[in-house]
């Protein structure tokens, strides 16, 4: 009954976006990104055992009651990320543990139509809607992947009866119903009103008014119970640390559900509020290594304080670098700015390459491997192993957060957002990965150590013909040298550039890339920074760090750049990493630094990426 629907679900995304997803299963990659996805995939998503225990929750109605808890993200959390993973992936053996998991969760609806982990008499505090939501992305998430055209009807019935409950409850008070943002005392609403996102959803697979009048109702009021924030967004002068909420994760949820509800109904004021909310957060908030946020989980002009060695604890969150990727590649698909991939680049291979767990006791939390770190230190400290974001126990034995259930979403969106199409089908180039990319004009087979070294080359395999292939020339390879079979290609930092001809089988495109290493100072992300006693490396999106044991932070001697370029990749290393350099120490030693992803991963080691001057 829903097959055609749900095929035809994402149709309209052609009336705002320039640019739209390959089909499942069009990349296959062997590459660093590729082995962190793997070790997701082994060490949680195929263990049936953790989705049973998820799904048990829902069996307890209650089980969040105490504490207004949020035990009710992590089935939904988890599907959405494993449903982006066997997009990439193709893993039958995934597919198999998620059908199982998706009959099982229907069977824990209640005679209401409620998938909660909250009592009929306690509903609607706490984070409770919020919960309600990730059962409805999760489910969503999988129509998309769902071969079962039954189940996939018995899903959307389910989701139906879910979603009605809620409305049946929540809307114009001058109806007579509660307003959705006074339904938790948790950011004055924002967590609740993110359901607008699958409430779209919905609504593109059955077409329902209802559930376009309910997102339109959300949208009236702008996501919080006193400040419409759409409408803050787009006035564009106010700095988002200073928004009477700060709440990073939930605020992009809502814009993602802003997003959603433009694609079917375009509106110019709509989309210039999603590039200037992107945009401040661009330049207010994102750290060095691709995370938002310095205080908690909440914007802070991280631009700024990152420095701040006051700022040690928990911060720069899992959760945020997978909702910020996500939108990221929501914006690129929008607008075409390179900013958004080279920002989600970033983030991929250090925020959250650096988010998966290196050492893990499989006898720890009851047998139930917790593989992700929570939070990203700048300064001089631990990966905090015992800190778990969004802790709560699930049984006796174990407990779970909520950085561990959405980290996979990160991961296989690396996947997914590599390579892209336009209206025409004609290709562009995000990541360079290892591998190959399956598209509608033709198969690129693509040879790199990227981004160990910026080299690569795409060969060519049956073509259809004319159309053009588009790569990204980050903005900090100023010097880059691009070829078509051994015609040289104009190429310009921050751009990407756009090979339009008639392609044949065996054409090569080779592109290298400037893999220098590069001081950064606070100075280049704020100018009126006053912290002039720290400095960072990178080299090409990879940042740099110093990992060591002692209390005492290490100290450097001034570095030219001129020594950093000669320096180049040292083939020893302190710990096991991906890429590491020698840099001059304040006494005269070298120093050994890391790539960051790979730093303070041994218990007891301690990094810091923006490292101490002398």
């Amino acid at each position: 009954m829903y097959a055609e629907k749900i095929a035809a679900s994402k149709a309209h995304y052609g009336n705002t976006d320039k640019y739209f997803a390959l089909p499942a299963g069009s990349v296959s990659f062997s590459d660093w990104l590729s082995e962190d996805l793997d070790r997701m995939v082994n060490l949680q998503l195929k263990d049936a055992g953790v989705w049973k225990l998820f799904v048990d929750l829902f069996r307890n109605p209650g089980v969040d009651d105490a504490d207004n808890g949020w035990r009710c993200e992590y089935w939904g959390k988890m599907m959405r990320g494993a449903c982006f993973t066997w997009q990439v992936t193709g893993d039958e053996e995934l597919y198999a543990v998620l059908q199982e998991t998706v009959e099982d969760m229907l069977t824990a609806q209640d005679s209401l139509g409620r998938f909660s982990t909250y009592s009929v008499e306690a509903e609607f505090h706490g984070w409770d809607l919020w919960g309600r939501k990730y059962i409805l992305l999760g489910m969503e998430y999988f129509l998309e992947i769902c071969r079962d055209e039954a189940l996939a009807d018995r899903i959307v019935t389910a989701l139906i009866a879910h979603a009605d409950y809620i409305i049946s409850k929540f809307g114009p008070e001058e109806e007579g119903k509660l307003n959705l943002a006074k339904a938790t005392s948790h950011w004055d609403g924002l967590n609740s009103c993110s359901i607008m996102e699958p409430y779209m959803f919905l609504y593109n697979i059955t077409g329902e008014q209802r559930y376009l009048d309910f997102a339109e109702y959300i949208l009236s009021f702008g996501g919080t119970a006193t400040v419409n924030l759409f409408e803050k967004a787009y006035e564009d002068d106010t700095a988002v640390y200073d928004y009477h909420v700060r709440k990073a994760y939930e605020m992009i949820s809502c814009f993602e559900g802003l997003a959603e509800y433009n694609k079917v109904k375009p509106c110019e004021k709509h989309t210039q509020a999603l590039i200037r909310f992107a945009n401040r957060v661009l330049a207010e908030e994102q750290a060095i290594i691709g995370c938002l946020g310095c205080e908690h989980e909440i914007f802070n002009h991280a631009a700024l304080v990152q420095c701040d060695e006051n700022l040690r604890g928990i911060m720069l969150e899992t959760c945020v670098t997978v909702t910020w990727m996500k939108f990221l590649w929501q914006l690129f698909r929008l607008t075409g700015d390179i900013r958004y991939m080279d920002a989600f680049e970033t983030a991929a291979y250090n925020a959250m390459s650096a988010a998966l767990k290196r050492e893990i006791d499989p006898e720890d939390n009851g047998g139930i491997p917790l593989p992700i770190h929570s939070y990203n230190p700048m300064i001089w400290n631990h990966r905090f192993p015992k800190s778990i974001g969004g802790y709560k126990t699930i049984n006796d034995k174990s407990h779970y957060g909520c950085c561990v259930c959405i980290a996979s979403a990160g991961f296989a969106l690396e996947g997914i957002a590599s390579a892209c199409v336009d209206k025409d089908n004609n290709v562009v180039l995000n990541l360079y990965r290892n591998g190959s990319i399956k598209t509608p004009k033709c198969t690129l087979i693509a040879e790199t150590n990227y981004p160990t070294k910026g080299a690569v080359r795409y060969t060519l395999r049956n073509p259809d013909g004319a159309f053009s292939i588009s790569l990204r020339i980050p903005a900090w390879s100023i010097h880059t040298s691009l070829y078509v079979n051994n015609e040289i290609v104009d190429a310009e930092a921050g751009t990407y550039v756009t090979i339009d001809r008639e392609w044949k089988d065996g054409d090569t495109i080779t592109l290298s890339l400037e893999m220098t290493l590069r001081l950064v100072h606070p100075q280049d992300f704020v100018k009126e920074s006053e912290v002039h006693d720290r400095f960072a490396i990178v080299r090409g999106p990879v940042v740099f760090a110093i990992d060591g044991t002692g209390e005492e932070e290490p100290k450097f001697a001034p570095v030219e750049l001129r020594e950093l370029m000669a320096s180049g990749l040292s083939t020893t290393a302190p710990v096991p990493c991906h890429l590491t350099i020698d840099v001059p120490h304040v006494d005269g030693r070298i120093a050994e630094l890391v790539d960051y992803s790979s730093a303070a991963q041994i218990a007891g080691h301690k990094l810091s990426c923006w490292m101490k001057l002398d």
